[in-house]
């Protein structure tokens, strides 16, 4: 957001400081050390084949899920729902970014409240 009435000695920095950054990098290893602890055994499990970590970047909570192949990426997949919903105990504006697999470039970005065309009707 640019706020043009102000001088640019009144306006934030377009870069992180070197402390801003570590802050971040601290909230980063907090999310994704409380989503292990409250996360089902079984989704852990699952996450173990995986890399994946949680970012705050723009702001956003983020779940970055990068799958070792095709297959794991089905899995992840058919968790999501499970997986939004851990995420969104952190944030309701939280996000899941699933990578198919390390040399793809594609991947599957949702919102935590688009979780619901996800779900099977009952």
């Amino acid at each position: 957001m640019v706020l043009p009435h102000l001088p640019p000695d009144d306006l934030p920095s377009p870069t992180l400081a070197l402390e801003d950054r570590f802050l971040r990098h601290q909230l980063d290893l907090s999310l994704t050390q409380r989503f292990q602890q409250q996360c089902d055994p079984n989704i852990l499990q699952l996450l173990a084949t995986c890399e994946w970590s949680i970012s705050t970047a723009a702001n956003v909570a983020t779940l970055i899920i990068v799958c070792p192949d095709r297959a794991t990426n089905w899995q992840v997949l058919e968790r999501v729902v499970e997986l939004g919903n851990e995420m969104a105990k952190f944030s309701q504006d939280a996000k899941l970014r699933i990578y198919s697999s390390p040399k793809m470039g594609d991947r599957v970005e949702i919102r935590i409240d688009e979780l619901s065309i996800y779900q099977e009707p009952s």
